[in-house]
């Protein structure tokens, strides 16, 4: 189930549950991580230029020798309409020149490529439309086909209901000339519908071109002709390349993404390219580079790769040349050797804010590199966020530059073993991403360094925090992790039905057992509702500050024979007919939903959805206070056993900057957590409560929605936040004083190895509640 929102496009899922599970500290194995940075003989230094294209977006990046070459869409907001033009950065003179391209007004150029005599050829959209209003008058024009939609308002501003239109979509190939933009020559291209999404635009040694839709690959003469058609039969290219004058696609097989070459005689995809020396289990990006070889990255490392002897050579890693991979739209290789990436960096609520900028990477002796102190920051995965603060810190610091040592292998089970193994054994990184590990179970062992002395020396007022997200993360008063950012994890129910600010876990069966519903969650099976239960509340359960538990009491027993009424995963019908979550909700189908909110517009969608009053009444909870932080991406902790912990606090500090919580903020609606400063989230607040308004037909000035939210069956137009909204997600936030954190995965194989005996009718709940409770016991002596 999604929950997005239609005015930017946002999509995020839903959060099902609030734990997630990580490997046990057990075992041992060998880690293939990034290399050791102080090992290399050279580096690549960025140069950043000074580039500025004025144009919202560039629907194509073409390379022509030390030229870079690109299709720009650039909007007149003055006159509302759209124009192409052509950039071209010339890297021996460092200039940027701009030259319109002649297309018809708002058209739209779906993809496009350099020829052998440096002409672009370039699949172009437009509509061709006429209008007859009330009165019977014609206008006639072009349509805006940006995103190749058509328009929801009339050609003619005095268009008026009881008007008539007619429109005539076009699709032409052309030729045009990188010097002026001319047209060279025009053919109508009428080999695709217009709903056929381009992905890549290549042409082989032939000269053919070929065209990956998201259906199939259409292979087509210069000339606009039709040579075959090859189905993908559903498979999605994730990239496509063009190296020795022939075609590959990158799609996902048996082996993870696999490398096809594509041959046009025989009307099909070849047999995938064994490539074992690329990473395969992630998402690859190639880019072309000179005649037989081509640049690939993998996320982390850019290689070159030449496809015809399947062999490939690492030439860089992107948080060495201190870029963020998330934002690289193009590499290639000069003829210095040097190497230019066009990247572009989001940094507003919108992609309209996005701005390009170009780096250029020289290969220098390690000798010729100013040297820093080297900090080392460990994870299972280095998400966005994580690399995001690494990169802005390497930036800024004089003195300290940040490595990572990824343990994010082909074998994810050797990759955590291995991680486990530095931490324990005092050779782990000096910082540690505390996201998918058991937080309470490392801070318990003494892993992490408290963090309170810290803040304290750099004068660091804990009260203009939320101290009740610090508390969330002590153990015995001390505090071993930075949660910059968070969400709310919670239960909500109508508040009609029970208003209580928390619950017991005994209180909740209660409750869920008085209650005639067809489920208590949507589409609720028996490992969600035990999971619901017992992971989510496993501290209730375990201690690791005295090493004790509690499995054989009566509450564990009890939702042993709750969980049995449940179906099995697989009797669950996930079909999408019928009622949505909304209709159940409202008609009593559905008790309760769990979810985990990141904004206040998040909790004005959630009240419409279940249309009235709801709860946020948290999981079950011995103290009632069910409602849990979770740490969002970035979050991140000091080892104990570092060499380098001023290094490391440096690092730690500036995730509390007033610079960096500010930076949180949402300006418009793009929100992934709250602050944990107080006056950052104040400032959201703020931004929350702004009312938006537009001019209506009577030149009046009137509130208009900010954005849209929708969840499954629901929609809602979301205005400016009322005080009283604020004051009750001020409240939810303030009375969560509990994290959410990973449960271990071997506690969790223990618990399902013996549940699931129980649930097959072999073994009581009595029974199954005194094992798991016997090998909980010697698991946590064994790991204290």
């Amino acid at each position: 189930m999604k929950k997005f929102m239609t005015k930017e496009g946002k999509r995020i899922l839903a959060f099902l549950c609030a734990g997630l599970m990580v490997a046990s500290l057990a075992g041992c194995g060998k880690n293939k991580t990034q290399t050791d940075s102080a090992q290399k003989e050279f580096y690549y230094v960025p140069t950043y230029k000074d580039f500025k294209a004025d144009a919202e977006y560039f629907s194509a990046i073409l390379q022509n020798g030390d030229k870079l070459l690109m299709v720009g869409n650039k909007w007149d907001q003055a006159v509302e309409t759209s124009s192409n033009a052509l950039f071209q950065y010339d890297f021996s003179t460092e200039e940027l020149q701009e030259r319109y391209l002649d297309l018809p007004e708002n058209a739209s150029v779906r993809q496009s490529f350099l020829n052998e005599e440096g002409n672009l050829i370039a699949v172009v959209d437009w509509y061709e439309g006429s209008q007859t209003t009330a009165d019977g008058d014609e206008a006639v024009g072009l349509v805006d086909t940006e995103e190749a939609v058509l328009p929801d308002e009339p050609i003619d501003p005095g268009f008026t209901e009881g008007s008539e239109a007619e429109y005539t979509y076009h699709t032409d190939l052309y030729v045009l000339s990188t010097e002026d933009g001319s047209v060279i020559s025009t053919e109508n291209f009428d080999v695709l519908d217009e709903n056929s999404y381009i992905q890549y635009m290549l042409t082989d040694g032939e000269g053919l071109i070929y065209l990956i839709t998201d259906q199939s690959i259409e292979v087509i003469s210069t000339q606009g002709e039709k040579k075959t058609s090859i189905d993908l039969s559903g498979n999605w290219v994730n990239s496509a390349f063009t190296a020795g004058g022939k075609i590959y696609v990158c799609m996902w097989g048996g082996e993870g993404f696999e490398i096809y070459p594509v041959d046009s005689t025989i009307k099909t995809i070849g047999s995938p390219i064994k490539s074992d020396s690329l990473n395969k289990n992630y998402g690859l990006n190639f880019y072309e580079n000179d005649g037989t070889q081509v640049l690939v990255s993998d996320g982390t490392t850019v290689y070159s790769y030449d496809p015809a002897e399947d062999k490939s050579e690492a030439l860089f890693d992107w948080l060495d040349a201190d870029i963020n991979s998330d934002d690289v739209q193009d590499i290639g290789k000069l003829s210095d050797g040097r190497y230019y990436v066009l990247t572009r960096a989001y940094s507003g609520d919108s992609s309209y804010d996005a701005s390009y900028s170009l780096v250029l990477l020289t290969k220098t002796p390690a000798s010729e590199v100013q040297q820093k102190e080297e900090i080392t920051v460990g994870a299972l995965y280095i998400n966005q966020d994580l690399r995001k603060n690494i990169i802005d810190f390497n930036k800024s610091s004089n003195k300290y530059h940040i490595t990572v040592k990824s343990y994010n292998t082909d074998d994810y089970t050797t990759g955590v073993t291995q991680f486990n193994n530095d931490i324990v054994s005092g050779t782990g990184p000096d910082i540690i991403d505390i996201t998918n590990i058991d937080y309470n179970q490392y801070a318990s062992m003494g892993v992490f360094e408290d963090l309170y002395p810290y803040m304290d020396k750099a004068g660091i007022n804990r009260s203009d925090y939320l101290e009740n997200v610090f508390k969330a993360y002590e153990i015995d008063g001390k505090l071993y992790a930075v949660i910059p950012q968070f969400v709310i994890s919670t239960t909500m129910v109508k508040a009609s039905k029970l208003s209580s600010p928390g619950w017991t876990l005994s209180e909740m069966l209660d409750f869920v057992e008085q209650n005639n519903v067809e489920n208590i969650f949507d589409y609720g099976s028996r490992s969600m509702v035990f999971y619901y239960c017992i992971y989510n509340n496993m501290n209730e359960f375990m201690n690791w500050e005295t090493g004790e538990s509690s499995f054989d009491g009566e509450d564990f027993a009890r939702v042993l024979e709750f969980a049995a009424k449940f179906p099995d995963d697989e009797d669950i019908n996930y079909s999408t007919e019928g009622d949505g979550i909304s209709a159940k909700i409202r008609g009593d189908k559905v008790l309760l939903m769990q979810t985990s909110f990141d904004s206040v517009q998040e909790y004005q969608m959630y009240n419409g959805l279940f249309g009235e009053k709801v709860n946020f009444i948290g999981y079950p909870d011995v103290d009632r206070k069910g409602n849990m932080i979770t740490s969002t991406s970035g979050s991140v902790a000091i080892n104990a056993s570092s060499k380098h912990k001023d290094g490391a606090w440096a690092f730690v500090s500036t995730l509390l900057s007033d610079e960096y919580q500010e930076g949180l903020v949402a300006e418009n609606s793009m929100s992934y957590g709250f602050p944990v400063k107080r006056s950052a989230l104040e400032k959201q607040f703020a931004k929350d409560m702004e009312k938006e308004y537009t001019t209506d037909a009577n030149g009046n000035q009137v509130e208009q929605m900010k954005t849209s939210w929708g969840y499954d069956d629901y929609e809602i137009d979301i205005y400016a936040a009322t005080q009283e909204e604020i004051d009750a997600v001020r409240t939810i936030i303030e009375s969560a004083e509990k994290a959410s954190t990973s449960v271990n995965e071997e506690l969790i194989n223990i618990i399902t190895e013996e549940t699931g005996a129980f649930f097959k009718g072999q073994k009581s709940a009595k029974e199954t509640a005194d094992i798991i409770q016997n090998r909980v016991q010697i698991y946590m002596k064994e790991h204290s």
